[in-house]
């Protein structure tokens, strides 16, 4: 699943969010989003090959057939090659994501609830609040109380139905403002592929399909395929390399290209921005409200200062607002560093791997963007391997 992350970096709920620049891209030029590379092959292999590659995993997958049928449909229904690499790439990232489950299990989330339910009675105010409503059964139709019901949780689903009726009663107002979040923060990224609710809702609005009960659609295994595949394949990038796919998946649309472009600044200023793909501060306001200008932008100002002096500040943040967007390519900005590199006999970097930390109570080991940009890339290559042998 998407995990928060942290170094120098912005949380990463923004990242799935892609906001106005997102949809802009998605109606300005939908016939330019959709291949993993333009020149990838149209010719692929027949379904029987790759519901035999999920059968040969290892893993207990209800219906591969179907799950291979979902993937099929959903690369049509986008307008996308049907290629082995496109079926691979998504196949990969539903094998990394979910083991081909539409609501798969998460090990530890009961405990994870009770935890912070622990934490919040730490307030006495809240712990009577909490215990009574947490001594309610649950419905009518249900016997179990929400304390018992806990002990039951065991996919993101299945906390999303607990919290969404433990905070429906009017006193449970308290309650929600210590959670500080609606369902919606809280599970932000559901189903086989680990959508973000957010971006399904807004290309559902773009492409002309029901945003309503948008999250059960993304539980559903056509729905988390669709939305997902949209997300690994349905926008415009410049990569020689597959895995820079991958590890936006993770990390945002662009986040490799960024990365790219925030170490050839490295090296033409000799400075030390963390190359994380965010090229704005997003959660960085001082006591007043106001942004602060991002690491990035101010090592750009000072080297446009010195070399470039006829670019203003004002288009220097216009160019890096469309950082979640194939136009930042285009920008005046992207393209004076571009000719600075050449200019020092500097090779450009077009995409580099984000350099990510993944943090979330779920996680006991170390992770980042690049670890799960290797992972899914190996699961690709794999499944490339297993249909290039004879049947």
């Amino acid at each position: 699943m998407h995990l928060n992350k942290t170094s120098s970096i912005s949380q990463i709920t923004h990242r799935f969010a892609y906001g106005l620049s997102a949809i802009f891209l998605l109606t300005a030029c939908p016939q330019q989003s959709p291949s993993v590379s333009t020149n990838a092959p149209r010719a692929v292999a027949p379904e029987m090959v790759f519901e035999k590659y999920i059968q040969q995993s290892g893993r207990a997958v209800n219906d591969p057939a179907a799950w291979v049928k979902d993937v099929f449909l959903a690369i049509d229904e986008l307008k996308l090659p049907r290629s082995n690499e496109n079926v691979c790439a998504v196949m990969a990232v539903i094998e990394q994501e979910s083991g081909f489950k539409e609501d798969p299990v998460v090990p530890g989330l009961a405990a994870l609830l009770n935890k912070k339910i622990d934490k919040m009675e730490e307030n006495l105010v809240m712990f009577a609040a909490l215990e009574v409503r947490l001594n309610q059964p649950m419905g009518t139709d249900s016997p179990k109380t929400f304390r018992e019901a806990i002990k039951q949780i065991k996919t993101e689903r299945d906390l999303a139905h607990w919290y969404e009726a433990f905070t429906q009663a009017k006193f449970t107002g308290i309650i929600l403002d210590r959670f500080g979040k609606g369902v919606d923060e809280l599970i932000s990224t559901v189903g086989s592929m680990q959508v973000s609710i957010n971006y399904a809702r807004k290309l559902a609005q773009v492409i002309g399909k029901p945003t309503s009960d948008m999250r059960d659609t993304l539980y559903t295994r056509a729905g988390g395929i669709f939305y997902g595949t949209a997300h690994l394949l349905y926008y415009p990038a410049r990569y020689d390399n597959i895995i820079y796919r991958f590890a936006d998946y993770n990390a945002g649309h662009y986040a490799s290209r960024n990365a790219g472009f925030q170490m050839m600044l490295n090296q033409l200023t000799g400075g030390k921005i963390t190359p994380d793909g965010d090229l704005l501060s997003h959660n960085n306001a001082n006591d007043d409200g106001i942004v602060k200008p991002s690491q990035t932008q101010t090592i750009i100002t000072k080297l446009f200062a010195k070399s470039a002096k006829n670019i203003k500040l004002q288009t220097i943040i216009d160019d890096l607002s469309r950082e979640k967007s194939i136009e930042f390519e285009q920008s005046t900005t992207y393209a004076t560093v571009i000719q600075l590199m050449e200019a020092k006999g500097l090779q450009p970097i077009p995409a580099a791997m984000p350099k990510i930390t993944l943090t979330s109570e779920k996680i006991t080991r170390t992770l980042t963007t690049e670890w799960y940009g290797n992972a899914v890339n190996n699961r690709y290559k794999k499944c490339l391997g297993f249909i290039a042998q004879p049947v």
